[in-house]
């Protein structure tokens, strides 16, 4: 039992006098060397870096144990501010970090003093910053439900996005697109946020990262006009009777627009010169305009038989 005692009270006292130690020790000043993230600010905002600097330095600092093993533990940032700059060739230039070292130092611990900073020269390539106004440009997959379509143009807001970059950079730029928008079985309106594809982009600044995509949906139904068309292409001395001398146009048109449509909504040709061309005994009624609110559309009958004579 004493022995047992004994042991346990010598080792007690052997640990505290390690602490003791360890502590006496950490509270003494020490230089060693150091990994410390870097970041860079203060750039001119008409200016943009093309390059990418090195991102981590090892710096020589003196400290107390305490805060070297800190350190040591888990990196710290410095912060480089590129105000600084010395201007080597062209778009070329340097961050000199010891020529700033009491600067970085107000960035630590007031114990900690920055000796050196053994990455003495770092390379910085800047790029004249340009502002370019793109429009954007919906990716989608659009099903609808039966019966079911656009009542209008997909609306997008912003249609444009302005972005700031390098001049080389925004010349490749001639559109950004959104990220795929699928959507199935639509049978109403949609209002929809989606992401802009522009995580592809580095060094570049966009006014927007999203987009509002407005979707006017219509139930659709058959609608059929009777119009008249247009030979063009008829010789002057010659005179031309058609059979039928109107054609009936059938169309898909929303239930919100079926009234708006009229005959005066289409306009229908037939051209004398492709049947004579083509040996046809017989004109063909073509559509060459239309309002934008119908789809599907079909003329019948899709031959016109005619008779021709001298005038």
């Amino acid at each position: 039992m004493k022995l047992n005692f004994k042991l346990k009270t010598f080792l007690v006292f052997l640990s505290l006098s390690i602490v003791f130690w360890s502590l006496i020790k950490l509270s003494k000043t020490y230089v060693a060397d150091v990994e410390f993230d870097v970041a860079y600010s203060s750039l001119s905002v008409d200016k943009t870096i093309q390059n990418k600097p090195i991102t981590q330095v090892t710096a020589s600092i003196e400290s107390t144990g305490f805060n070297l093993l800190s350190y040591k533990i888990k990196n710290k940032k410095l912060n480089f501010g590129l105000q600084n700059l010395v201007h080597k060739k062209g778009n070329k230039y340097y961050y000199l970090p010891n020529h700033h070292l009491l600067d970085l130092k107000s960035q630590l611990d007031i114990e900690t003093t920055i000796v050196r900073i053994v990455q003495d020269s770092i390379l910085v390539v800047l790029g004249k910053n340009k502002t370019k106004k793109i429009p954007i440009k919906l990716d989608a997959d659009i099903q609808f439900k039966l019966g079911y379509n656009f009542a209008e143009k997909i609306a997008l807001t912003p249609q444009y996005i302005t972005i700031i970059g390098p001049e080389e950079q925004l010349d490749t730029i001639d559109e950004i697109k959104t990220n795929k928008l699928i959507l199935s079985e639509v049978s109403s309106e949609v209002n929809k946020k989606i992401s802009l594809n522009i995580s592809k982009y580095e060094g570049l600044s966009f006014s927007d990262s999203e987009v509002l995509v407005a979707i006017k949906v219509d139930k659709f139904t058959e609608g059929t006009l009777s119009v008249p068309f247009k030979i063009v292409n008829l010789p002057k001395e010659y005179s031309i009777t058609t059979f039928p001398t109107k054609v009936n146009v059938i169309y898909q048109v929303g239930l919100l627009n079926f009234n708006k449509i009229t005959s005066k909504n289409f306009e229908v040709i037939c051209d004398y010169n492709e049947s004579k061309d083509n040996g046809l005994s017989y004109l063909i009624p073509k559509i060459v305009e239309k309002t934008s609110l119908i789809t599907s559309v079909k003329i019948v009958p899709n031959k016109i038989e005619y008779l021709i004579e001298k005038k």
